[in-house]
């Protein structure tokens, strides 16, 4: 395979950092932009700065998870636009690896009414515009690296700020079932994608990154109170309990099986072990 230039967008963000070095380790060109180098909610540019790169390949992983639903459609839906519209200008259109999410499957929120809307408005655009376009759906990523903002790394941050044997816990519900990733499959997804000697075959294909595999949320923060030693004390939180989710959200394996050979398979443990992987750093 020829060396390629590959612009990788949200390049700053959770599965941006991890997959650079990934990619910087192969014979291409890897370019990394982020919102400090180019808001791609901004047309022209998003222009600019894809006439200035022509790229050959676009891992497009920009996107927002605002409170404001104005912010959440303008990073996620209005970004993604532009960016195809801005391929869409080259000469030779580049392969684009577009970043849905799970939430997109039963979207109770803006956030994945808005992933839902992206995702839909790219595949529509990318066959107007004859761009090859792939659709990653990422389930719930796990990493140390996880925001306060989210469910795991709320409780990480709880268990690693308390002291002592026991330690107390706000959260909502730890019924909910979900389809959590580690964020290393994640980019080995990315990377076999991207090392295929075909990759236009993966062209008009929507993957679900994901092991096929429910887990409670309560099963990982047990197995993160075995890991610490400590007893867990829960203290439910009416305002985390009364956010929308559905009770069960689990990912379909096969196309990801099929087109990578890539086969996820977490436990409980496994993943408490990666929450926990760097107990210096305690996320805001």
């Amino acid at each position: 395979m020829s060396r390629r230039r590959i612009l990788v967008t949200g390049a700053a963000g959770l599965i941006g950092e991890a997959l650079l070095p990934a990619l910087r380790l192969t014979s291409d060109e890897i370019i990394p932009l982020d919102r400090s180098a180019c808001e791609l909610s901004d047309p022209d540019a998003a222009r600019r700065a894809v006439a200035a790169i022509r790229p050959e390949v676009v891992v497009h992983l920009a996107g927002g998870t605002a409170a404001d639903p104005g912010e959440l459609y303008r990073d996620n839906v209005l970004a993604t636009v532009h960016l195809l519209e801005a391929l869409a200008c080259l000469e030779t259109r580049p392969w684009c690896l577009v970043f849905g999410s799970a939430a997109e499957h039963t979207p109770v929120t803006e956030y994945g009414r808005a992933k839902r809307a992206q995702t839909t408005l790219a595949a529509w655009l990318a066959g107007a515009r004859g761009i090859p376009l792939t659709i990653l759906r990422p389930f719930n990523i796990v990493s140390h690296r996880l925001p306060a903002a989210s469910a795991l790394g709320n409780m990480r941050r709880q268990l690693l700020a308390g002291e002592g044997r026991e330690r107390s816990v706000r959260c909502g519900r730890l019924d909910i079932v979900r389809d959590f990733v580690p964020l290393a499959d994640v980019v080995e997804a990315v990377r076999r994608l991207l090392a295929r000697p075909a990759p236009g075959e993966m062209a008009g294909q929507a993957i679900d990154v994901c092991s096929g595999a429910g887990i409670a949320l309560g099963e990982i923060l047990a197995a993160m109170g075995r890991r610490l030693e400590v007893n867990v004390r829960i203290v439910p939180d009416p305002d985390l309990g009364a956010i929308p989710a559905p009770p069960r959200v689990v990912g379909d394996p096969a196309a990801l099986l099929a087109a990578v050979g890539l086969a996820i398979t977490p436990t409980a443990e496994s993943l408490a072990a990666l929450l926990l992987e760097d107990q210096s750093k305690i996320s805001a």
